[in-house]
């Protein structure tokens, strides 16, 4: 397929857990892509659980070069996340938030679709939620919460502060810096292999936006993800793909609370998912 080289080994995604908690509290977490028809897509989102004590990155500061966030946000390796957090936060939760059906051979979210995933949770250790997720096709454009706090499902004793809508706006989508926006290279489009791309240690920041697009319309400059064509089935048009248009949003996460029967069974699912035959 034409989607060369998206690090996305991801293809067990599903529910990962820790040790299961002495008293569990069961949510699902819900991702929708609200980008239009012919906009942007997600990678697999990546969404952890814990103490507070996660911080995926700072704005303002450089990225560790070859880390897991560079992975994550250069090439869509989402799995890199899971593997960090998994050896750094003690009692952490951990998965992915996949389409149902997403683009041929690769688990991404397409314009309008949804993924859900159900988790077993500890109100003491698993207080304070994080995700992420890459914007495609891009250089290193994603979307993530900067903050280890930002996002508190329990309250300090415990309870469960209930549905929780999280709408991420394209004012919101951040710029790894790893990689120069030449949209040469670009994940999902047109990189040749994984970390391929101009390299720099620029600091995260809000991104600028594709080129030619509202915010940068750069003279004189070709847009290159703007307009561009996949596939025969998949067009990235110059306007439903710039997320720098006023009012323009990506995506929205739902937390909801859900019964273990409702959980077990999504798991289910998710396990039948996994032994899929190719």
């Amino acid at each position: 397929m034409n989607a060369k080289h998206l690090s996305l080994s991801c293809l067990f995604l599903g529910l990962l857990v820790a040790a299961r908690p002495a008293r569990a509290e069961h949510v699902i977490i819900q991702v929708e892509s609200l980008a239009p028809e012919n906009g942007l897509f997600l990678s697999p989102m990546w969404v952890g659980f814990h103490s507070g004590s996660f911080d995926m990155f700072d704005a303002g500061k450089v990225l560790p070069a070859g880390g897991a966030m560079e992975r994550a946000f250069e090439d869509g390796d989402v799995e890199a996340l899971q593997d960090k957090f998994a050896a750094t936060t003690s009692g952490g939760v951990g998965g992915f938030l996949i389409a149902p059906k997403g683009y041929p051979d690769v688990p991404v979210i397409e314009p309008g679709e949804q993924g859900r995933t159900a988790f077993e949770l500890d109100p003491k250790r698993n207080r304070y939620m994080s995700f992420g997720a890459m914007i495609l096709p891009s250089n290193d454009a994603f979307i993530a919460n900067d903050g280890s706090k930002d996002i508190e499902l329990f309250t300090a004793d415990g309870k469960f502060k209930g549905k929780q809508t999280i709408t991420i706006l394209g004012a919101d989508v951040w710029d790894a810096g790893t990689e120069m926006n030449t949209e040469k290279d670009a994940a999902f489009l047109n990189q040749s292999a994984a970390g391929d791309g101009k390299r720099t240690t620029e600091p995260v920041k809000l991104h600028p936006g594709f080129i030619g697009s509202y915010a940068n319309p750069a003279a004189g400059s070709q847009p290159v993800i703007l307009g561009a064509t996949l596939d025969s089935d998949v067009r990235f048009d110059r306007i439903a793909a710039d997320f720098t248009r006023p009012n323009a949003v990506i995506a929205r996460i739902t937390v909801v609370p859900e019964p273990a029967t409702a959980v077990l069974l999504l798991a289910g699912g998710l396990a039948l998912f996994r032994k899929r035959p190719a």
